[in-house]
C-alpha cells in the first residue's frame, strides 16, 4: 500500500472541504451583513419619511432629530455627554446644518435641554421669538442659523428614558405653535422614538 498515495488524497479532500466551508461561512456572514445594512437603510428611510412628514405639516422651514450619545472621556474617566443632529429635513432655500450640529456638549447647551425635558417649563422647548430668549449662548446658537422660532420636544423611550429630541425651526418668519402643531410634534416624537431604539 501507497501511503503517499492516501496522504496526498486525504490532504486534497481536507483542502477541498475547508474550503466549501470557508466561502459557506463567507457567504453567510456577506448575506448577514447585507441584512443588516438593507434593515437598518429601512429603518433611516422611515425616520427620514416622519421627519419630511414632521416639516410639512408644521409648516416649519426645518425639521431635524438630535440623538444623545457619549463622546470621549474625560481626565477623570467620566464621558463626555454629548447630542449631534442624525437626521434633517428642510424646506426649499433653507440651509442644511446637521453636519455643523454634530458632538455638542450637553454641558454647554444645558439651559436648552433642560427646557427640552420639561425640567424648568412645560414638556417641550418653546421659543416663537429668538429675540426674547434670556439665554444669549442659546439665543446667539439658534440666531446664527438663521432661526425666527425654534421648539424642540423631547424623543423618550416607552419607560421615560430621552434618547434624543425632535425639532423644528422657522427661518423665515417668527410662528408660534397651535394645538394641532403641538399635537403633531408630539405624537411625531412617540413614532420616532419607535425606530430609534
Amino acid at each position: 500500500m501507497d501511503w503517499s498515495i492516501i496522504v496526498s488524497s486525504a490532504i486534497v479532500s481536507i483542502t477541498t472541504i475547508t474550503g466549501i466551508l470557508l466561502k459557506e461561512y463567507l457567504q453567510r456572514r456577506k448575506n448577514k451583513q447585507n441584512t443588516c445594512v438593507v434593515k437598518y437603510t429601512k429603518k433611516n428611510q422611515n425616520i427620514q419619511t416622519a421627519i419630511e412628514y414632521t416639516l410639512e405639516k408644521s409648516g416649519a422651514d426645518r425639521a431635524y432629530i438630535y440623538e444623545f450619545h457619549n463622546g470621549e472621556t474625560f481626565y477623570s474617566g467620566t464621558h463626555q455627554q454629548k447630542f449631534s443632529c442624525t437626521y434633517e429635513a428642510l424646506n426649499i432655500g433653507v440651509s442644511a446644518e446637521s453636519m455643523h450640529l454634530q458632538g455638542l456638549r450637553v454641558s454647554t447647551f444645558n439651559d436648552y435641554i433642560k427646557d427640552v425635558l420639561g425640567i424648568t417649563e412645560g414638556e417641550y422647548f418653546s421659543s416663537p421669538d429668538i429675540e426674547e430668549l434670556s439665554n444669549p449662548l442659546v439665543k446667539n446658537w439658534l440666531q446664527s442659523r438663521g432661526i425666527h422660532s425654534s421648539y424642540a420636544f423631547p424623543i423618550k423611550t416607552l419607560n421615560n428614558g430621552i434618547v434624543g429630541m425632535l425639532c423644528i425651526d422657522f427661518t423665515k418668519k417668527k410662528t408660534k405653535l397651535n394645538k394641532d402643531q403641538i399635537a403633531l410634534m408630539q405624537n411625531q416624537s412617540i413614532i420616532i422614538s419607535g425606530y430609534l431604539i
